[in-house]
């Protein structure tokens, strides 16, 4: 007999995260019931709303940006602190380590299961003032962060004023006009129409962000142990699939910046040292106040 599943996400249909939903959904449409929300935001719901509701089980699934899960999970902040990674490589191998246990096994504490860390794109800068060069055009500069306090402080850390936004609210000041930067990767840069307010673009590559994609804990707990596999293996099989188009959306979504004339640069050497150097402190705090994640920096 299926079992019905209720599957939530807070993007469009243009989203890669929603087509890996869509991916996700034709290999297990066989074994569930399945109802698909789309995008929350939509019905006037924050993004960060997903996490109440899979813990609640309004939804049984959903996948979303793991700064908006600190409240629940602190050392989460691990994977926004700022150039803890130098390509995709690292970071792949250590999500794949006891890392991913740890994560898992603290979220079963708030009704939540994770099945897998979706890649949420490399992080950079754009403005409708200029690029960012060096720390001195940060300064003045109105940015929207995600509510995350670490994002917040990052940002004000590098001279910018910073302006916590959810997703929902974010999409509603680009309409209006009303920052002068943002921090997201491309996909969200392309697909949110910042493009169309803001033509400076630079490659900071400040964060390599993840999404967590997850069940709510009950729900997978009274699955049979077949459906329980079978889902440990889709989630598996999505989260490859979905890298691999945030692998490739990149180079795609360069090319198309650069035909709309937007001004994209890669920030030089000697000021990435500098913005580094900046936000070291934010790596020096993490661990002094969670000094047992060093160990899951060690990639195995």
């Amino acid at each position: 007999m299926k079992q019905n599943i209720i599957i939530g996400g807070y993007q469009g249909p243009a989203s890669l995260h929603t087509k890996s939903i869509e991916y996700f959904i034709s290999k297990i449409r066989n074994n569930f019931y399945i109802d698909f929300i789309m995008d929350v935001t939509t019905n006037g719901d924050k993004a960060s709303s997903l996490i109440d509701k899979t813990q609640h089980e309004e939804i049984h699934v959903s996948y979303l940006l793991s700064s908006y899960f600190e409240k629940i999970l602190p050392e989460i902040k691990i994977l926004d602190l700022p150039y803890l990674f130098n390509n995709r490589n690292e970071a792949y191998k250590l999500l794949k380590s006891s890392l991913f246990s740890y994560i898992d096994g603290k979220l079963k504490d708030k009704n939540l299961k994770l099945l897998g860390f979706w890649d949420n794109g490399i992080r950079h800068i754009s403005s409708k003032i200029k690029l960012i060069k060096t720390l001195c055009d940060c300064k003045g500069q109105v940015i929207r962060t995600t509510p995350s306090p670490l994002h917040i402080e990052i940002f004000k850390k590098l001279g910018f004023t910073p302006k916590p936004l959810d997703v929902r609210d974010f999409k509603i000041a680009i309409e209006k006009n009303g920052i002068d930067a943002q921090e997201n990767p491309l996909t969200n840069y392309w697909n949110f129409g910042v493009y169309k307010k803001q033509e400076f673009v630079t490659l900071t590559s400040h964060i390599f962000g993840f999404c967590l994609f997850v069940i709510n804990d009950d729900y997978f707990n009274k699955l049979s142990d077949i459906n329980k596999k079978f889902l440990i293996n889709k989630s598996k099989e999505v989260t490859d699939y979905q890298r691999k188009l945030a692998i490739n959306e990149d180079d795609i979504l360069i090319k198309k910046i650069k035909l709309e004339n937007i001004k994209i640069q890669t920030i030089n050497k000697k000021n990435l040292e500098d913005f580094k150097s900046v936000t070291n402190v934010f790596h020096e705090s993490y661990f002094q106040t969670y000094p047992h994640m060093k160990q899951y920096i060690k990639t195995e």
